[in-house]
């Protein structure tokens, strides 16, 4: 399967995720809601680990700058980000909330250029100002 397919399993699986979480939240505050979130990642994370038995393997096998940085980016991601997503999520639209909590990788395209000196490229440029754009549509 191609990287543009698996991206768009992945959109369709948040997306999904994103509609249960709007009605998980109808009566539970979003601080609680992250911590009950973070304890299904757990879960997951206990199940895969049977079925899938080399991925904890895999990460204590990892050098600890990157065992650092992927648990930054899941803490930033899983924890910070989402208390955020949740509290717009309880009190905004799902539509809206999710076009523009999903607007992340204007943000991420911004830091590889500057920081990974990806290649800017008209196409880029053109699918950043497009996702800014809806963002700003939706404000």
């Amino acid at each position: 399967m191609s990287g543009f397919w698996l991206a768009m399993m992945s959109a369709m699986i948040w997306g999904l995720s994103a509609f249960i979480e709007k009605w998980g939240l109808k009566n539970a505050d979003p601080l609680g809601g992250v911590f009950a979130r973070t304890v299904g990642i757990v879960t997951g994370c206990l199940i895969f680990s049977l079925v899938v038995p080399q991925a904890p393997q895999r990460f204590f096998a990892m050098d600890g700058r990157s065992k650092l940085a992927l648990m930054l980016g899941g803490c930033l991601a899983s924890v910070v980000a989402q208390l955020f997503f949740y509290r717009a999520l309880k009190f905004g639209d799902i539509g809206r909330v999710s076009a523009i909590g999903g607007s992340w990788p204007v943000f991420a395209f911004v830091l590889s250029v500057l920081f990974y000196h990806e290649p800017l490229t008209t196409q880029k440029v053109l699918g950043l100002v497009l996702v800014m754009a809806g963002a700003a549509f939706l404000k």
